[in-house]
């Protein structure tokens, strides 16, 4: 029998004990945790099928499991605060068939942290609906039982349930009963999406915001964690009932904020996520009083550069984490193959360069556009490479995630820099994630370095695209002139048979411009990512 296992929350706080569940009853099994490439000392507790592992201190984990020739691998964090690290899903399906709760549990199993409850509510201007069984705006029969449910389940499970709810939209009876609500055009015509949700005029001044924020208040009550402010990144400045501008990027901070402390007031652990579609207006809303900085990704951010440019400058503005809803497209074309590595290229260039990816979630599926309902189904077959590379990202969040390193890739490593050096491999490195080459990002810390490489060789460098089978590269060099003593230089991949690190061996040559490292790294299909650890 196959050994297989699933831990009981997504993450755990300090103090939790961590609960884990094999299939089958393997008493004698060899229990194995590691942080990064250090082994960790665990007393484990056996009771039948489950193993607890008690009293462990804040980190990111790798955890093993063998038994009778069998091996199972798994991750899991524990933090003091969950809106420290925002690791984003979504579940779209409420109607009165959809209460199955292996929806949540995939998503548990996934290590999200957070899921969006995507068109649950009853009207964008009105969330709860009268009565529990009821039709979204688009006609779909919902069940908010089913919608109690996958709320509990997330919580038993380590998850916050955030609730989606638009800033600005209104249905048409609304706005008619108050156009002093409304946003206007320059020549007095009333503000429409799609034709049939009224934009509502969001300024402090305006009784459409103490409305949209008392809906607020009403869903964390009915027992969501958070609010999900979406926009549709248009318009910017619009005019109200009284024909007087409204600059939008001076009101949204205020809204969020004021949402913020709502929500917490109901739920201390609860939040809100601003969508700042395209990256507007970033500046404006980075210090405001939201968990992360949340950006959905549309053209001309087209490059895998692009992701790491909205990353870096969210990052720095707003010191929070950074989630990036990069829907990808490639799913909508019928080769379902070269849509699965559009999908690992990109998972790994965004968390390479320190965010997450929204973009997975209900009936274990990944999103292919904006409308969340229209999602595509994963394969069976490929189910377990989207376990290994969302375990790879918990496992070693202390070098994505959660690495406070300074980003010296453009200033160590390419062009006239010659503090890293990669060569060999019969292939071209970039700093710049260029199209056909392996594209690399360094951080460094005051007793680490960690390099990540990702392989875009046989490839366009645009992140939404279809993606051909990267050329394998092998007997790539690392040379490193650190003039310190280095104890060890290792590497990790969600791509082989183990997540388990490699201890590399290395050489070293000293030189009149410091001491020179040398190792060689092991195959690189799509993403590596190695550490160095020094002395000083």
């Amino acid at each position: 029998m196959k050994l297989t296992a699933f831990l009981d929350k997504a993450q755990y706080l300090p103090g939790d004990t961590v609960k884990l569940t094999l299939n089958a009853d393997v008493g004698g099994a060899e229990v194995t945790l590691t942080r990064l490439e250090q082994a960790v000392p665990c007393v484990c507790q056996w009771e039948g099928r489950e193993i607890r592992l008690p009293g462990l201190p804040e980190g990111c984990y790798g955890l093993t499991v063998t038994a009778a020739g069998e091996r199972w691998e798994g991750a899991f964090d524990i933090l003091r605060d969950r809106r420290s690290v925002t690791r984003y899903a979504f579940l779209s399906d409420f109607g009165p068939g959809d209460g199955n709760p292996e929806a949540v549990q995939w998503l548990r199993d996934l290590h999200f942290n957070a899921i969006q409850f995507y068109d649950w509510m009853y009207r964008h201007d009105a969330l709860l609906p009268p009565a529990d069984r009821f039709r979204d705006p688009l006609g779909r029969e919902m069940d908010l039982g089913v919608i109690r449910e996958k709320i509990a389940a997330c919580k038993t499970s380590g998850i916050r349930p955030i609730a989606y709810g638009a800033i600005y939209a209104a249905a048409k009876e609304r706005f008619q009963t108050h156009p002093e609500w409304g946003m206007y055009t320059l020549d007095g015509q009333p503000m429409t999406f799609a034709g049939w949700l009224y934009y509502m005029n969001i300024a402090r001044s305006c009784g459409w915001s103490d409305h949209i924020l008392e809906e607020y208040r009403k869903a964390i009550t009915f027992g969501f964690s958070g609010i999900h402010m979406d926009t549709y990144g248009f318009p910017k400045q619009v005019w109200d009932s009284q024909h007087r501008p409204v600059d939008l990027a001076e009101e949204i901070p205020m809204l969020i904020d004021r949402a913020a402390a709502i929500v917490r007031r109901e739920d201390p652990e609860g939040g809100v996520i601003f969508n700042a579609v395209n990256n507007w207006p970033m500046e404006a809303v980075a210090q405001t009083g939201q968990d992360a900085v949340y950006i959905e990704v549309w053209p001309p951010n087209d490059r895998y550069r692009d992701l790491y440019t909205l990353i870096a400058q969210a990052r720095r503005c707003s010191g929070k984490p950074v989630v990036l809803a990069a829907y990808l497209k490639a799913f909508l074309e019928p080769d379902q193959e070269r849509a699965e590595r559009a999908f690992r290229l990109c998972w790994a260039a965004i968390h390479a360069s320190g965010g997450t990816q929204l973009v997975l979630g209900e009936n274990r599926a990944i999103l292919r556009d904006s409308y969340y309902a229209n999602y595509a189904p994963l394969r069976a077959e490929f189910l377990p490479v989207v376990q290994k590379y969302c375990d790879f990202i918990v496992r070693y969040g202390e070098l994505t995630l959660e690495n406070t390193g300074v980003d010296i890739s453009r200033t160590a490593s390419d062009g006239i820099n010659e503090d890293v050096r990669f060569t060999g491999g019969d292939c071209v490195f970039s700093t710049d994630a260029q199209a056909d080459t392996v594209w690399t990002i360094l951080r460094e810390e005051k007793h680490r370095l960690s390099l990540h490489l990702v392989n875009l060789r046989g490839n366009d460098d645009r992140w939404n695209a279809p993606k051909a089978q990267p050329v394998l590269t092998e007997h790539i060099l690392l040379h490193l002139r650190l003039d310190r003593s280095v104890t060890g230089i290792y590497a990790a991949s969600p791509d082989g048979d183990s997540l388990a690190p490699e201890s590399l061996l290395f050489t070293w040559q000293d030189t009149p411009q410091g001491r020179i490292y040398t190792a060689e790294l092991p195959p690189l299909a799509y993403w590596m990512t190695l550490w160095v650890i020094t002395e000083v």
